[in-house]
């Protein structure tokens, strides 16, 4: 397949393909031009630059982590959401662990354009929270509280540190830290 046939859009997919197929946020572009059968100083005949191509399949890792999350939540609030929203990005994670792991290393280097990028992650979970009536600043808080539980669940597992209970259901686990964080917020809140 020569170059003449080549587009942006075709490289961005294959990259896409290939972080998915390793599970990895970092690819080798001298694998990805092999992969589309031309010589890697070809791919920038398309492509800026490497961030180039980088902000457009976090861009689109991006995409799939917030649509899967605002399914996951449409018709809900508050607590059923929360759990909703917690049991989805755990199956994104362990579904799509290349593009969970590039959203997890970006933004890098105080990359302007990758905090932009990534804006739409903290939406979602500021929009679960903004149903609790909570101050913008309390948000702040229990929005870093909520990510850090499922990051460190994922993270966790991932790494293995889970195999000295391994006949005790993780998933159960998360429901108790999930509880935990909701009990939290409800005692924030002068409901407990």
């Amino acid at each position: 397949m020569g170059s003449k046939r080549m587009t942006k859009e075709r490289i961005i997919s294959e990259a896409i393909r290939l972080i998915e197929e390793k599970e990895q946020s970092v690819i080798s572009l001298h694998e990805l031009a092999r992969r589309l059968g031309i010589k890697t100083p070809s791919l920038y005949n398309h492509i800026k630059n490497t961030r180039d191509l980088q902000h457009e399949v976090f861009r689109y890792a991006i995409d799939k982590f917030v649509a899967n999350q605002n399914a996951a939540t449409a018709g809900k609030r508050k607590d059923e959401a929360v759990r909703a929203f917690a049991e989805a990005y755990y199956q994104f994670a362990k579904e799509n662990k290349g593009l969970y792991r590039l959203i997890m290393s970006m933004p890098l280097d105080n990359d302007d354009t990758e905090k932009e990028l990534a804006l739409p992650l903290l939406e979602t979970v500021v929009k679960l929270l903004s149903d609790y009536g909570l101050k913008d600043e309390t948000i702040a808080h229990w929005q870093r509280v909520l990510r850090a539980i499922l990051h460190g669940f994922i993270s966790q597992e991932d790494l293995g540190y889970f195999y000295f209970y391994k006949d005790t259901d993780s998933q159960k686990s998360r429901e108790v830290a999930i509880q935990c964080f909701l009990n939290g917020l409800h005692a924030e809140l002068g409901e407990i």
